[in-house]
């Protein structure tokens, strides 16, 4: 509390000090100097006081320290949903579900009252509704309020709506309301006593790298990580519903199922959040809401702490314009693929290239250009003028190698353990912390707003990564290796003579031995696996392979694929689908005309107006606030139209689509999907602009042309392209 006062008179006295550490959050502060971390037990020593807090104990603490070991405990979690509607101009909320750890459900509601299911509650007026909220809330106490875009959705509308019908929303253990919680533009709410986990920050912001789905809707990411959907009901059918007053029990399962998918999602996250929160010492709050730097610098100022190094300060806005003037580095080395068709692939990628460069070269800022002579020598970087010292360890390296170390001794006692068990779960969940920072810290140090920023140190791991892969490429020659494709940090490679798929991986295990003794300190290549065909496409207009778009199968079938419309957001499903399916008949099959037959026949479909609306639903995400958007895509226009219709929209959401027939651009022509009817979608759109470009990224690799593909009369021989 005294703090900014102390800096304030500090900044009178003549000697004109400079300052540090008074840009560190209050509770960070306190954390780091007790060590003490999140979701671990402390010791708390103090009187025990009378308290209307609903707490079991309230001590005023006279010492906190913390226990030493770790111990399991369990939370009480309740998840909850709302559904809205417009009635009579106004977006009111006309329903919310709410479920916890101990079995408790219920759907609260403004609906007339008539025979339901059991766990339906129907109130008069929506104040009502709202106050039984805050009563159930409170009732079951719960450690954890869990949400999906809580923060950008479903607790703004609550909010809204309480302070319009002057409803509290004492949500808090000692009975404060929820308080909105700004950072920039982005919005949080926090709840005294209890954390709001919002889900959906953090498969934003950490999670979905890892995550086959681009969409990152409740839907899409139940699916993939449950193996569960939600029901399926459209916004249009919610209005009729509510308009029509019919239905309720569909509506309240649709509301009720999406609480239990969140809470189900959160048993599967949260130990992966907690984990996190211990390893940099940040709340759970925080974590499920910072970017990789954020989690990267809480856990590098806590280090620093134990160091006994002087944390640096955030840097002000004069300096970061400084520093976004920099010209960008030069990034990763992409050797050209050789286009078209090859067999009998084997695939080698360093494992994690960028911190294991870290650590073996002691790139850091405090390293950094140290002029000894030999580290000049011994340690210089390839193609740039710096060098890093080898006489002592840089803070940054020092402890990205205890993360390195730490995460491998756990990967080793994992294999030894069932992996349904506790235990390996509990381990995953480390080693998963552990890889975030690892893998992070890289990107952190060239990012304009850290406090440990050096564009050299990043530039410079840049081009260690570039030598390491031109130096195996060398050695993958030598050895008579044929070179397929490199990228940053993967080499393809085929052996020139025809062999046994387990001679091939002799030789491939051959190799990498050869490699890792020349690599310096715990730089390390591994051999990823064999695939028995792969296809590199061609940039449109160019004659050689394209970067970063390719494709795999492996001796089961699984197709591996990278930089197609099948993994990107911006295309509809029937295009990937397409796409995905061209991929595996030229792969899997080697059957070309197949393939155009596929093709020429989806065409036929769409033409015909028999391709369905979800088939041709695009699906794009709204980064930032409608009003901050300058040009007007067409996922905009249709998400100003869905607002100009009472829809509820904000940041972070998915806008669905269809492009329709009419005149005007494509943008004008973008309708919500729920008000496109089955063949009012324009056929020339989706032909022109989805299909045909899809498949024509693999057909164009082969040699068939897209004249060849409408015509249907095919030249080029498959045979002529698969290299063997």
């Amino acid at each position: 509390r005294d703090i900014y006062y102390i800096r304030e008179e500090v900044k009178e006295w003549p000697e004109n000090l400079e300052e540090y550490e008074y840009t560190i959050s209050f509770y960070q502060r306190y954390l780091i100097d007790k060590q003490i971390k999140p979701m671990a037990w402390i010791e708390v020593g103090g009187e025990e006081i009378k308290s209307e807090m609903q707490v079991e104990k309230t001590i005023e603490a006279s010492e906190v320290k913390p226990i030493e070991g770790e111990s399991e405990t369990s939370f009480k979690v309740l998840a909850f949903d709302i559904e809205v509607a417009e009635e009579k101009n106004e977006e009111r909320v006309i329903m919310i579900s709410l479920v916890d750890n101990k079995g408790f459900k219920k759907v609260l509601t403004t609906w007339k009252r008539e025979e339901a299911l059991n766990y339906i509650e129907f109130f008069p007026s929506e104040a009502e509704m709202l106050k039984k909220f805050v009563e159930i809330i409170r009732e079951k106490n719960p450690d954890l309020i869990i949400t999906f875009n809580g923060d950008g959705f479903d607790f703004l509308k609550l909010r809204g709506r309480a302070e319009r019908l002057r409803v509290s929303l004492t949500l808090g253990r000692d009975g404060s309301k929820i308080k909105l919680v700004r950072r920039g533009r982005i919005s949080s709410t926090r709840i005294v006593g209890r954390v709001h986990i919002d889900l959906f920050d953090f498969i934003d912001h950490i999670l979905s790298p890892s995550l086959k789905t681009e969409v990152l809707t409740l839907d899409a990411v139940a699916e993939e990580l449950l193996g569960l959907k939600k029901i399926e009901m459209k916004w249009k059918d919610i209005k009729e519903c509510w308009r029509e007053k019919k239905g309720l029990e569909r509506l309240a399962e649709y509301c009720l199922w999406d609480s239990e998918l969140t809470l189900k999602l959160s048993e599967q996250l949260l130990p992966q959040i907690f984990a996190i929160s211990r390893l940099t010492g940040l709340i759970p709050f925080d974590v499920c809401r910072y970017t990789y730097s954020q989690l990267d610098e809480a856990y590098l100022m806590r280090k620093a702490f134990q160091q006994g190094i002087l944390i640096p300060n955030n840097p002000k806005q004069e300096e970061i314009a400084k520093r976004r003037m920099k010209p960008s580095y030069t990034g990763g080395f992409v050797l050209e693929p050789k286009k078209g068709i090859h067999s009998d692939i084997l695939v080698f990628d360093f494992r994690s290239l960028y911190p294991t460069i870290i650590v073996s070269h002691n790139i850091s800022p405090d390293t950094l250009d140290c002029g000894h002579e030999e580290c000049k020598k011994k340690n210089k970087v390839p193609d740039l003028n710096h060098h890093f010292c080898l006489k002592r360890k840089g803070f940054i390296p020092r402890n990205l190698e205890g993360v390195i170390k730490q995460r491998t001794e756990i990967k080793k006692k994992m294999k030894s353990l069932p992996k349904d068990s506790l235990e390996y779960m509990k381990l995953n969940n480390m080693q998963y912390a552990l890889k975030i920072i690892a893998n992070s810290l890289y990107g952190y140090m060239g990012f304009v707003g850290a406090r440990w920023y050096c564009y050299s140190c990043a530039a410079c791991t840049a081009a260690f990564g570039r030598f390491y892969i031109r130096k195996i490429i060398e050695i993958a020659k030598e050895n008579k290796f044929e070179i397929i494709y490199g990228d940053t940090d993967s080499l393809f490679l085929r052996w020139p003579i025809e062999m046994k798929r387990e001679d091939l991986i002799k030789e491939a295990e051959k190799f990498v031995d050869k490699v890792n003794n020349e690599l310096p300190g715990i730089i390390e290549l591994e051999f990823r696996g064999f695939y028995e065909g792969g296809i590199f496409v061609t940039v449109k207009g160019a004659k050689r392979g394209a970067k970063k778009r390719y494709a795999l199968i492996d001796p089961e079938g699984n197709l591996e694929i990278r930089g197609f419309e099948t993994v990107r957001r911006d295309w509809c499903e029937l295009a990937k689908k397409i796409q995905h399916e061209v991929l595996r008949i030229i792969l899997q099959e080697k059957n070309p005309d197949k393939a155009v037959k596929l093709v020429r026949d989806t065409i036929k479909r769409i033409r015909e107006g028999k391709a369905t609306i979800d088939e041709l639903t695009i699906y794009t995400q709204l980064v930032k606030p409608l009003h901050a958007y300058e040009q007007i895509g067409p996922h905009v226009k249709v998400a100003r139209k869905l607002r100009d219709k009472g829809r509820p929209v904000g940041e972070g959401m998915i806008i669905e689509y269809v492009i329709t027939k009419g005149s005007g651009s494509i943008s004008d022509r973008a309708m919500p999907v729920e008000d496109v009817k089955e063949g009012e979608y324009d056929p020339d759109y989706y032909i022109n602009h989805q299909i045909l470009p899809a498949a024509m990224r693999v057909l164009q690799a082969i040699g068939i042309t897209e004249q060849e593909v409408i015509s249907g009369k095919i030249q080029a021989k498959l045979g002529e392209w698969f290299k063997k």
